[in-house]
């Protein structure tokens, strides 16, 4: 799970770099909301009261959740998404968070 943790870290600070780039070309210009949603603060929330294998677990469960997620609004906007830039790091970024989402499921708490 570490391991898998770390992983993690530094690709979604290569994916958030990237997301900023392709918002910065968007037309017309965007400010995106760096709070968290009510469900992903729930879930932060929830994590911070584990700890040992019962955090493992409930991390495993919350990054196979959140993966499903994302693959799926990232391939709604791939496919009808109406800013290009957007659109193009929706495209490019499936095949990564399908990945992450495949390391997730193989995932043994």
């Amino acid at each position: 799970v570490k391991r898998f943790a770390q992983s993690m870290i530094e690709a979604h600070t290569a994916s958030t770099d990237m997301l900023k780039a392709a918002i910065a070309q968007a037309t017309p210009a965007m400010t995106p909301d760096p709070t968290l949603n009510a469900e992903q603060q729930q879930t932060l929330d929830m994590l911070r009261g584990k700890q040992g294998a019962e955090f493992d677990a409930a991390y495993v469960d919350a990054q196979r959740k959140a993966h499903q997620m994302t693959l799926d609004t990232l391939k709604a906007y791939a496919a009808n998404g109406d800013v290009s830039s957007l659109k193009t790091f929706a495209t490019e970024m499936v095949p990564v968070v399908t990945g992450h989402l495949n390391m997730a499921k193989g995932l043994k708490p």
